[in-house]
Formats: C-alpha cells, structure tokens, sequence
C-alpha cells in the first residue's frame, strides 16, 4: 500500500518529518518498507526554450532543435514526436546527472552533433514510463534549476505492508485515520458536497434490483450525464502514478482516485449499454462465460456475484467490469456504481477465476458498508468539477439488511492483565476513541470499517501498539513450561514405542496419504480425499505396510539392505460417508536382509518366516500377554497364504503376521523377500494390564520331560500346546516346541511334534516319581485326544 506524505497532510495536519511518520507506523504494526523521495536527486537540468524544430538530414524519427537557456543557444537532436518550437522543457546539459546516474555527453547523431538532451518525466525519475518530453505547463524562466523547481514541492511515497486483517488501512484516509491517533492531532472529516443539477432524479433513471443479498448486502448507483471525457488534470494523474496508478481518462482516473483515498471500489458503466436502465445482482450459473475488461472470455464458477443489467452481465461484482459496457471516448452518460460485497464471495470468485484486481483485494479483506454513499458522492462531485457532468437529484441505495456495528464489553482489568500493565480506564478509553472506536455505557462501539476487531484480546492488541510496544513493561524473567502431561493413551504409544525400541527396531514415520493403486493393495475401498494435493497423496491409508513399503523400497535402491523397521500411527478404514472413518492406531514391523551382521565367521542367511514370528511372540511377551493364540491365517490379500499366521484374543483378531506377497513386492519395485506384522493398538489396549505385582523366583527346582508324539500333519501345534497346557495339572509351569519333523523314518501323512514340559512347585522340592505320574498322565490323554502315538 503506498501513500504520499503529502496526501496524507491533506487529513492531518502534522509536523513530523516522512521518516518520522514511517517510523510511528511501524511501531504500531504498520510496517513501512521504504520511504521513496518523489524528486530523485539529479544536477545540470535546466529550463529551456526550444526555438526550433527541424528534421534530421539524415534520420526520418529524429529532429535537429534549438534549445536556449538563459547564456546560450544549443543544438541538440530529438526523438520525440511531441517536440514542438516554443515549448518550454527540461534540458540536461553537457555534464548533466541524471538520477538513473547516467552522464550527458556531447554526441554525435547520425552526422549530426547534439550538445545535451530534453528529457521527459521517466528521465527524471518522475514516473515510470513516459510517451514523449516533458513539456512545462508553467511559464518558467528559461535557465532556471529544474531540481530545485521539484524540490519546492518535494513529497515522499510512504510504501506500507499492511498486513490481511487490516482492510481499513489500504488508503489514504485509512492511513491518515491511524496518523492522526498516533500524532494525537484530530482528523479532518471527509464529506463531499454534490450538485445535483440535473432535473430528472436517479431513480427515474435507473432501476436496481438485489437477487443475491448473501454475496452483495448493498448496491448504490448514481446517474451522470452529459460528461466529457478526457486527460485528468495534472495534480490527480501524479498522485495517482505516485500511488501505482496508470493514468487512462478522467472518468477511471476518478474512480481510481477515490479508491487511493478513501479506500472504497467504484465502477463507472457507459449508461448508454445499460439494457433496459436496470441493474440486477444475482450469482452466477455453472456454465456461464463473461468478456471482461480485459479482452477476455472467462468461464464463471458457480455463485459468482454478477452485474447484469435487464437481458446480460455487465460486471464480476468486485472484481472487473465488462467490455460491454465499459467508459469509452464516445461515453457520455455514466451509471456510477458503489456496493459493498461480501469478503468470501469475493475471495473465492477471484481465486478460482485467477483475477485478482485492486477492486477484488479491497473487497476480500473487507471494505466498509458505511463508505457506499461517502464514495459514490466523491466520485460524483469530482465528475461534475472535472468532467463537466450533471449530477441527477438523489442516490437509488438499496440495502435490505444494514450490516450492525460490533460491540465488545469494555473490560479494563482483563485489557491489563493481557498486557500486564496497569492502564487507567480513562488511558484506555482514550487510546480506543483515537482510532474513531466509540464507548458507550461501557461497551465499545466497533465502526464497520474495522472487520479485525471482535474480542477483548483485539481491543487489548489496540491499546499496546497506540501506547507503543516499547512503553509495555517487560519482565525481566518469565517462566514459560512447554511440557505438557501426556493422556493415557500417549503413555501407552510410548510404553509400546520403547518395547519396540528394545528389541532393536528402528522407527519410522511414514505418510498417511498414499496414491490409489497402493491403498488398494490393502483394502479394495480406501478412502478417497475430496481435495488431495496430488495423485500421490489421494487415498487415506487402510494400512501401515503402504508407507513402510515405500521407506524399504527407498533404502534398498540406495544399498541399505538389512532393514528392521517399526512404526505406531494410524490407520483409515470404514467410512460411511457422513461420520468420520474408523482410523485405529496400528503398530506394523517389517523386515528383510540379513538374520545376521556379515561377519567373516558368521555364514549369511536371509530373514525368513520365523524371524518375523520371533519378533511378534517376543513383544507380546515384553507385554506379558498369556492368552493369546497364533493360528494360520489365509484371509489377507498381501501375505503368502502358506505364511501367514494371526494372533487372537479371545474373539478379536489383533495382529496379523507373515511373508508379504511377491505381487505386493513389486508393486512397491521390491525384489528381496519382505516380512512383516500389523498390529491393531486399539483392539491389543483392551488386554494390557498395567498394574502388575512382583511374584519372587521360585526356591525350589524345576524338572523337565520331554516327549514327541506321531500326529496327523492337520493337527497344528498350537492345539496340542493348548491342550497340554490346560490338562497337564497345577503342577504344569510351562509347554514349549523344540522340535517340528517330517520326513525320514515318519509315515506318509504324520509329524512329529517333540515338547518340553516344566513342572514346578512353589512349597516344595518334587521328586521323580510324583513328576513322572503327572507326566505319564498328560501323555495318555495327548495319545486319546489326538489319537497320536509316541515316536519311538
């Protein structure tokens, strides 16, 4: 946001320096990023008088002048179609700086000499691009310092970053409203007087009609006639180059000028294309197309705010105008439009249509409803000053639903202890009424033009950048804790995290978006994001193996080959399209590479079923877990049907264990064997028990029997450990596989399954023959159950 220091003195009149008022600004969180003298810094540029113009014998763009100062006459050749004999112009002499640093020098031209240049405003740093010299309107004396000429007038461009929130301060007013707070210099009001000469009234004229109340709360027009159109004057047309405006006629420069200065957008139509002298505001339809200004065809997204007139659009409400009915030499007659549109309509309007104009950006971060008629008037009355307009009686102002003003309670002592001070009441209120905020019966009045302020913290915010951030007191020591306590189930994430860490895992974290093809490798129906960032990040992950794979794949390609990873996170599985998805935190390991760091004594041997097996049974015994069962498991579409197994408890299946499918593999580019288990935390968090007691180590001795039994090879060792288990007496401590054989010296269609049973007693020392009866027992109803035999 730029503003001159000039400008702003027209509202406020203070003595501070340009650089003074940038610093007061900053200080109160308007950061001023430069501070641009308007007459750059130049010397030996003079008047001078052109006496002659004559063409160049040897150029047919080029003139041959008689340019005198007040000593001497020089000849100097010219580019510029606009020179003309009797013209008074700056003329840069042999030895001239220009403030671009360029040096004038005595040059030849074609054949030619030329001893200096006229020069234009661009050559003097006055605007950005010039059509042809400057020449004076003023009757200067030829010779006189054309630097110390501008400098009299010297004004400063103030360069503003104003942050989103602050829309009341993208203009001049805005920016002389918070100057005068901070100067403590009063503001001066800003009301425009119009004649109205015309007899006929606007709404004899003109018809508006609102369809669409959520996108424009207020619409205004105002009826014109009989302008001329034409240059504005010098004074507007620098004012507004200093501000980032380019010139086009009076009628746009005016609408442009009051929108530099008081903030509010305006359009003028051409009232002439108005169909039917009737203005409708009504959203948009899918499929509807609008060439605005600009010369483009546009497709309109849907509920986009339109100007349309009786039969077509005429505008992008808040944005652009239309080329059908744009101001033009010819015009004569102009529809004057002020609205106030609604900060989100326009927001989106112009992202999805990539226009982003000076109008869309006043409106998307909220200009004022009050400024409706205070704008239109301006406009008004400057047309009629200077483009000879004759303003119709009255204004057609429809607003069906006024916008309220704000209101916070005035709460001095919550306003202290924000800002750890101990303002008075009356400080306060005095801060708050600088910036036009009013107070009544202890409430504080929020004018419509400030959108940002709505808590008491904003009004506290308020207070410390008018009282300045650095008249705040400061505590010279402030303890600030940042840890805070972790809920049950983080406690538990952790426990289960520091169970895996010791087994030797490493963590990884991995994405929660995956792309289509990998979510559906774990559930044929994943869940789809409305708006991903990427075909990559499209689909929730149904399972951890998804991210994990991709992270294996990574490190293999780069030779990291012995590969032991973990992960906690969640998963998203059920969706039923109105509530949120079922997303159970999960614990997944995979692996893969070697059992063993190659060593030159160690023979190398790949990871295989068991190990995966190993690390499951180990960590649910980290969790003290005796009720679980591992069974096969053939459901899973990802793991080898012949190497899968689950773990169940009781009903609920939590984990599911195995080699993943070669077709898994190398979707993910993974040509190695990969094993893996997931594990629902949800589901395992039902059986954790926490509180645990200390049981001391036995003191009597343990004794061991081991024996093999011949079984069908159907019948799975997990049933005959649990059946050993639960009829193998008190006395039973444990049951484990040592041996699993097939083969040599076994019938076709048998096994051999040997266990190792423990018996043990906590009162007493048990003798051979009292093991043995127990022993002798377990194994005749093994032999019964089973229909097994003993393998001799």
């Amino acid at each position: 946001m730029k503003v001159t220091y000039r400008w702003l003195k027209d509202f406020v009149d203070f003595e501070e320096s340009a650089e003074e008022i940038a610093r007061l600004l900053t200080e109160a969180g308007l950061e001023v990023e430069e501070v641009i003298p308007m007459v750059q810094r130049f010397n030996g540029v003079v008047v001078g008088k052109v006496l002659e113009v004559n063409k160049h014998p040897n150029a047919d763009k080029l003139s041959v002048c008689k340019v005198q100062t007040d000593k001497e006459t020089f000849q100097v050749i010219c580019g510029a179609p606009n020179v003309r004999a009797g013209q008074l112009v700056p003329f840069a002499m042999v030895g001239a700086t220009l403030p671009n640093g360029m040096k004038i020098k005595k040059a030849k031209i074609r054949g030619v000499e030329s001893y200096g240049m006229i020069c234009s405003r661009e050559e003097l740093g006055l605007e950005q691009h010039s059509d042809g010299i400057w020449a004076f309107d003023e009757d200067y004396r030829p010779g006189t310092d054309v630097y110390a000429l501008l400098s009299q007038e010297q004004d400063w461009i103030i360069d503003i970053a104003v942050t989103p929130n602050r829309g009341d301060c993208l203009s001049v007013y805005g920016i002389a409203r918070e100057v005068a707070a901070l100067t403590g210099r009063p503001l001066k009001e800003l009301q425009p007087q119009v004649k109205e000469e015309l007899a006929e009234s606007a709404d004899q004229i003109i018809k508006i009609n609102i369809h669409d109340p959520d996108g424009c709360p207020r619409y205004a027009g105002r009826v014109i006639r009989n302008v001329k159109i034409g240059p504005s004057p010098e004074w507007m047309q620098k004012r507004l180059m200093a501000v980032g405006f380019r010139p086009i006629n009076n009628i746009v420069d005016i609408t442009n000028y009051v929108l530099a200065e008081i903030g509010h957008p305006l359009h003028a139509f051409d009232l002439k294309f108005i169909k039917g002298n009737e203005i409708n505001v009504r959203p948009s339809k899918e499929g509807d197309v609008f060439v605005t200004l600009d010369d483009k065809e546009r497709k309109l997204p849907e509920n986009t705010v339109m100007i349309c007139d009786a039969e077509r659009p005429v505008a992008i409400g808040g944005i652009m105008g239309g080329q059908n009915s744009e101001v033009s030499e010819q015009t004569t007659d102009i529809l004057l439009e002020s609205a106030y549109f609604k900060p989100e309509r326009i927001a989106m309007s112009s992202k999805r249509l990539g226009l982003s104009t000076d109008a869309s950006q006043h409106f998307e971060r909220g200009a004022d409803p009050e400024n409706v008629i205070r704008a239109i008037n301006y406009a008004a009355a400057l047309m009629e000053r200077l483009a000879d307009g004759a303003v119709a009686k009255g204004i057609v102002d429809v607003y069906p639903a006024p916008v309220k003003e704000k209101r916070i309670p005035l709460n001095v002592e919550k306003i202290n202890r924000v800002l750890g001070t101990d303002f008075s009441e009356q400080t306060i209120r005095e801060k708050l009424e600088s910036i036009r905020l009013t107070i009544e019966n202890n409430e504080v009045i929020v004018p419509t033009f400030r959108h940002d302020l709505s808590i008491v913290e904003d009004l506290a915010e308020e207070v410390a950048r008018l009282v300045n951030y650095s008249n705040l007191p400061a505590r010279q020591y402030t303890t600030t804790f940042y840890e805070m306590p972790l809920s049950e189930q983080e406690n538990r994430l952790q426990f289960l995290r520091s169970e895996m860490l010791a087994l030797g895992l490493q963590e990884i974290f991995t994405q929660s978006m995956v792309r289509q093809a990998e979510a559906q490798l774990f559930n044929e129906r994943p869940i789809a994001i409305k708006n991903p960032v990427s075909d990559d990040m499209a689909f929730m992950r149904p399972s951890l193996f998804a991210g994990m794979l991709k992270a294996v794949s990574h490190n293999l390609n780069r030779n990291n080959k012995n590969l032991r990873f973990f992960e906690i996170g969640r998963i998203f599985t059920a969706f039923d399209g109105k509530n949120l998805p079922e997303q159970p935190y999960a614990l997944a390991v995979v692996i893969t590479g070697s059992r063993h760091v190659p060593a030159w004594n160690v023979p190398e041997q790949a990871v295989d079923f068991y190990d995966i097996k190993g690390y499951l049974e180990a960590f649910l015994n980290k969790l003290f877990l005796d009720n679980y069962q591992i069974i096969l498991y053939d459901k899973t579409g990802y793991m080898e049907k012949d190497q899968t197994v689950a773990v169940k408890i009781n009903d609920d299946l939590i984990a599911i264990c195995g080699k993943l499918s070669a077709d898994v593999c190398e979707k993910f580019e993974i040509e190695k064997d990969v094993y893996g288990f997931e594990l629902n935390v949800d589901l395992l968090q039902k059986y954790l028990v926490f509180d645990r007691q200390f049981k001391p180590i036995p003191r009597f001795p343990y004794s061991e029997r081991d024996v093999a039994f011949l079984l069908d090879e159907e019948i799975l060792a997990a049933d005959v450990v649990e059946f050993v288990q639960k009829n193998g007496g008190s006395l039973l401590k444990s049951v484990e596989i040592f041996d699993v054989y097939q083969g040599k010296n076994i019938p076709e269609g048998k096994r051999s399954i040997a266990l190792r049973l423990r018996y043990q007693s906590n009162e007493r020392t048990l003798s051979d023959k009292e093991v043995d009866q127990y022993f002798q027992q377990i194994i005749n109803k093994t032999i019964k159950h089973f229909s097994a035999s003993l393998r001799k």
